[in-house]
């Protein structure tokens, strides 16, 4: 079979969005943005219970293969919607609406587009540079970023290009734009990275975006700053929302962000305010095994986006409301939302988008009628738009009040309201802890039975996760990250 750039399979079509099924190949799709929970899992590994905002749905779904079943799918992007009544942590009767990404592109002749990486990498003193060593079993900011650098530069090929800016108490080009097949080059540059003061993340980036507007000009078919770091800024500028406005100014201009989240020195806020616009995705990694585990799971689809600005709007008779949305953040009213997800990457595994409806007061959910318009932007700007629809029509619930059309669905509501109510029993700690552990409890609980009734191996490590953190709160653990607690 010959191989298709992803730029050539646009030209076979736009998207697939009703109607889609299994994909021909092992790709999938998922949204971007923060794309695990690594953060909140070593901070509770280490003794300590995670801030609220290391707790993210976003995070847990993309760590998960959450995939939507239908009819065979043979676009790029496929998108499918199946229903769920579940009752919340409350006890209050739900409705679950999962919104499934995949694709139907065929690992066998995917080829993925030539790419040019700025690579922003922090050399402060936080980072280890000088205390790098290969045989560590743990391993500095500094020799994790190094063996990810040195991954990357080894899928690089002639119609490539990589440049590393480093930031310190100062910035410099130590690579400027080199051809991805001047091995030698490349590798002198990694092995030379070495401390170099402070963290004035404001001037790295600022330098690194502009040897990336300088690529735009050339002939790589994607162009992606990525940043290496370990630590919030203190030279410079360092506010989220300044941070923020040169993700999107870099964004408007063509150029993707990947964040790469190095120990647990990054706060998630300015994680995710530089990642939620178009072409922004971030990883967390802690260890040599996580370098490892990025290249064989993520490498190259983290760079490779399909689609931009995916709407969805959502609209349900009287008597139901939205109550909570998981995956697109965005305001929402009690009968119609709009949520938008920026940037939609291939992927290994299936991602899902989810919204959570209410009956109003004495209300029964039989009737519920979901209907949704989605709206997209392809990769060579045409728009498209689809609808998906699903209804309620008191089929008959289990045991424990569940019913799904797929059974997908219940995991990744499983999924969301766990890691929501993690997110709360972290709020509350900070100042109620024996509220904290009330609703961690109920939290460990609920994945317990959901974890029992799916019987889907994949959530034993959540259910886990839980009874830890609940054992932390319960011992009343500091809380935190490792460069100074709460």
């Amino acid at each position: 079979m010959k191989k298709m750039s992803v730029w050539g399979l646009w030209s076979l079509g736009l998207f697939c969005i009703s109607g889609c099924g299994e994909m021909a190949g092992d790709l999938g799709a998922t949204p971007g943005g923060v794309q695990d929970m690594g953060t909140a899992r070593e901070l509770i590994q280490n003794g300590q219970v995670p801030p609220p905002e290391a707790f993210s749905v976003e995070g847990m779904f993309s760590e998960h293969d959450l995939p939507l079943e239908g009819a065979p799918c043979e676009e790029t992007l496929c998108l499918r919607g199946a229903l769920g009544v579940a009752p919340g942590l409350d006890g209050q009767p739900r409705a679950w609406f999962q919104v499934g990404l995949s694709s139907g592109v065929d690992p066998g002749a995917f080829e993925r587009p030539s790419l040019a990486i700025v690579a922003a990498v922090d050399v402060s003193g936080s980072m280890g540079w000088n205390y790098s060593d290969d045989d560590s079993a743990y391993p500095t900011p500094g020799a994790i970023s190094r063996r990810l650098l040195k991954a990357l530069a080894a899928e690089l090929g002639p119609a490539d290009q990589l440049a590393i800016v480093t930031y310190g108490s100062s910035v410099q080009t130590v690579l400027p734009l080199t051809r991805g097949d001047r091995a030698g080059e490349i590798r002198a540059a990694i092995d030379g990275l070495d401390t170099g003061g402070s963290t004035n993340m404001e001037a790295g980036m600022e330098r690194a975006y502009e040897l990336a507007r300088q690529a735009l000009d050339s002939e790589c078919g994607q162009v992606r700053v990525m940043l290496f770091t370990d630590a919030q800024p203190n030279v410079g500028a360092s506010q989220v929302s300044y941070f923020e406005e040169l993700a999107h100014e870099g964004a408007e201009a063509g150029v993707g962000l990947t964040v790469f989240g190095v120990g647990l020195g990054l706060r998630q806020e300015l994680m995710e305010a530089m990642v939620h616009m178009r072409g922004g995705n971030a990883f967390s990694l802690f260890d040599y095994q996580d370098v490892v585990e990025l290249m064989e799971d993520d490498w190259p689809f983290l760079a490779c986006p399909i689609a931009y600005d995916l709407s969805v709007l959502l609209t349900l008779p009287e008597g139901f409301r939205i109550s909570g949305s998981y995956g697109f953040p965005g305001q929402h009213d009690e009968r119609e939302a709009g949520m938008q997800v920026a940037t939609v990457f291939l992927s290994r595994r299936k991602g899902a988008l989810l919204l959570e409806l209410s009956p109003e007061q004495g209300r029964d959910l039989t009737g519920l009628h979901v209907q949704a318009r989605l709206s997209y932007e392809a990769l060579d700007g045409r728009t498209g738009t689809e609808s998906l629809s699903s209804s309620y029509a008191g089929q008959a619930l289990d045991a424990r009040g569940q019913y799904f059309e797929q059974p997908v669905v219940a995991k990744t509501v499983a999924l969301a309201i766990l890691v929501s109510h993690m997110a709360l029993a972290a709020e509350a700690y900070t100042d109620d802890g024996d509220r904290a552990i009330r609703i961690m409890r109920a939290a460990a609980a609920r994945i317990e039975a959901d974890a029992e009734s799916i019987g889907d191996p994949a959530l034993a490590p959540e259910v886990e996760l839980a009874r830890r953190l609940l054992e932390l709160m319960e011992q009343g653990a500091p809380q935190g990250d490792l460069y100074g607690q709460r």
